[in-house]
């Protein structure tokens, strides 16, 4: 079905200008009027996003942003098929926005005090963090303390006094690294501890303590030194070279001459030579030995070389 023009006459028609035209055909408005409509929506539309935590304050901000624009405005009226009045948009914008007020409210009551609940929760952590650290601090402190005196008592052979400090020292250990400082300031008093008895020559009593030693330190040169010392004292002759080998080869200096004491160079005979009498040697034995030079002077002349025991 389409309009047809002039069908009744002039002098008949009711509504001479109902079907001229749209009744969503707005007059145009100034040219300031889109740009304030524009920056109202782009306004609540900010609103709309810098609430996104609060969803329905994003939808009802949001809302009224897109009613406002020109391209909200159009696609209302497109849509739902009416004349969406500046009068309609204003109450229905003030009657959104009035119902957003108390949400908005509320809502800002709840964000200060989570913010405010967040606040305290970090100052707690803040300074239960500090007194961790004050407390670890002053035990690193113990420690290193305890650690230095221990390690000055032992240093003046005050071996004992030195044990009772580390004790102290090791009620402070807690990370594994504290663990190992107590480690090696232990081995360094059993050491000083032991080397003191084979000093007073105790070295029935020094070489249990020795072997146990060598067995945490095994490149320790001083520790095989100082056994060999007690294994040469107590009979022990071929351990003490082969300590005194391994305490040489670690870079011992005092091991050389330990080794050059206990196991000394001998000479032995390891063969006989002929000896002609211009001084040189045949290998004849009969009656024609050395008949060119001058004659044998020594038949059976012994040739030595050079043994040590303990090889």
């Amino acid at each position: 079905m389409r309009y047809i023009p002039n069908l009744i006459p002039e002098e008949s028609k009711v509504l001479k200008d109902y079907f001229k035209g749209s009744v969503y055909h707005k007059k145009k408005s100034g040219s300031l009027q889109p740009f304030f409509r524009w920056i109202g929506g782009a306004i609540f539309i900010l609103f709309a996003l810098a609430y996104l935590k609060h969803p329905l304050l994003t939808i009802l901000f949001g809302f009224i942003g897109f009613i406002i624009i020109p391209p909200g405005h159009s696609w209302i009226e497109k849509k739902f098929r009416f004349s969406f009045t500046t009068k309609i948009k204003s109450i229905l914008g003030c009657g959104i926005f009035l119902f957003s007020v108390p949400i908005l409210g509320h809502y800002d009551t709840v964000d200060k005090l989570e913010a405010q609940q967040l606040k305290l929760k970090k100052d707690k952590e803040e300074k239960v963090r500090l007194e961790t650290q004050r407390r670890e601090q002053i035990r690193n402190d113990s420690l290193v303390f305890y650690l230095d005196a221990s390690s000055k008592l032992a240093d003046n052979h005050k071996t004992s006094e030195a044990l009772k400090k580390l004790e102290k020292a090791n009620s402070f250990a807690k990370l594994p690294s504290d663990i190992d400082k107590i480690a090696i300031e232990k081995n360094k008093i059993a050491s000083i501890k032991t080397f003191d008895l084979v000093k007073s020559k105790n070295y029935k009593l020094a070489l249990p303590a020795l072997n146990e030693l060598i067995s945490k330190e095994g490149n320790n040169p001083n520790l095989f030194y100082n056994r060999a010392i007690c294994y040469s004292k107590t009979g022990k002759i071929k351990e003490a070279v082969y300590d005194c080998k391994t305490a040489m080869e670690l870079g011992d200096k005092n091991a050389e001459k330990l080794y050059n004491k206990i196991n000394p160079i001998k000479k032995r005979i390891a063969y006989y030579v002929t000896r002609c009498c211009d001084g040189t040697t045949s290998s004849a034995t009969g009656r024609g030995a050395c008949s060119h030079h001058g004659g044998v002077c020594n038949w059976s002349e012994p040739v030595y070389e050079e043994y040590r025991k303990y090889e």
